[in-house]
């Protein structure tokens, strides 16, 4: 109860505006197993949506791309990927945004604006 109360504070500070969300589809749920992401207010590993400004998930850029890409190529595509993914996560905070929601997350702030 204690993470709900602390996940319920977090929420009252942040912007959130549904219209700015989108599903988060990535392939193989890449991301989460290789890079740990979690909902950006309570760390869950069930990711639902991920704010529009991102950038398509690693998992589904790499099976767009593997066929045509050599595996250091693809390591590159990783690698400047985890910038940029990197840099959206960094500026949002600034702002409160957040990133990543699971569907509990995402529930509470959509009936929070109602």
């Amino acid at each position: 109860m204690k993470l709900k109360k602390q996940v319920y504070l977090k929420m009252n500070n942040i912007n959130f505006d549904p219209k700015n969300y989108k599903y988060f589809k990535d392939y193989n749920f890449f991301m989460v197993k290789f890079f740990n992401i979690t909902c950006s207010l309570c760390d869950s590993y069930e990711i639902s949506f991920v704010t529009n400004q991102s950038p398509v998930p690693i998992g589904s850029l790499i099976k767009e791309q593997t066929k045509k890409l050599s595996e250091k190529e693809v390591e590159q595509l990783v690698n400047e990927q985890i910038v940029i993914w990197d840099k959206l996560e960094e500026n949002n905070y600034k702002k409160n945004i957040p990133t990543f929601l699971c569907d509990e997350c995402w529930n509470t702030l959509t009936n929070q604006c109602n």
